[in-house]
C-alpha cells in the first residue's frame, strides 16, 4: 500500500486524448475502495471502485459493470498523483474535500 496515496485528489490537466472530464476527482480510501467523482450538468456524480497497488501499477474494478483498468502512476513533484495510459498521461493534486456518503451511486 502507498499512504501517500490516500485522500482526495483532483484532475489538474490530462492529455487530450484521454477526454478527462473537467472536475474529476478520485478518493483513495484505505480499505481498497477509490470513490471516483465527475460532473454529470453540474452534479458531483461518484462512482465506486475497488483498488489495488501491485508496484507502480494501479489496477481498479468497477463490480456493477464488469470493468477493469491497470494504469501506471508516480507519486511527481510538489504531490502530485501522474497517471501514464500507456502514453497518454494524467496529471491529479491532492486536495482536503471529501465526499458525502449518500452521494454514493
Amino acid at each position: 500500500m502507498q499512504d501517500w496515496l490516500l485522500g482526495s485528489w483532483r484532475l489538474m490537466r490530462a492529455d487530450a486524448s484521454l477526454d478527462f472530464a473537467p472536475g474529476v476527482r478520485m478518493e483513495f480510501m484505505e480499505a481498497g475502495e477509490l470513490l471516483y467523482h465527475i460532473d454529470v450538468g453540474g452534479r458531483d456524480q461518484v462512482i465506486a471502485l475497488r483498488y489495488r497497488v501491485e508496484g507502480n501499477t494501479l489496477h481498479t474494478e468497477n463490480s456493477a459493470s464488469a470493468h477493469t483498468m491497470s494504469v501506471r502512476f508516480e507519486h511527481g513533484v510538489g504531490d502530485v498523483l501522474k497517471l501514464d495510459f500507456a502514453g497518454a498521461q494524467a496529471w491529479l493534486v491532492r486536495e482536503s474535500e471529501s465526499v458525502a456518503p449518500g452521494d454514493i451511486v
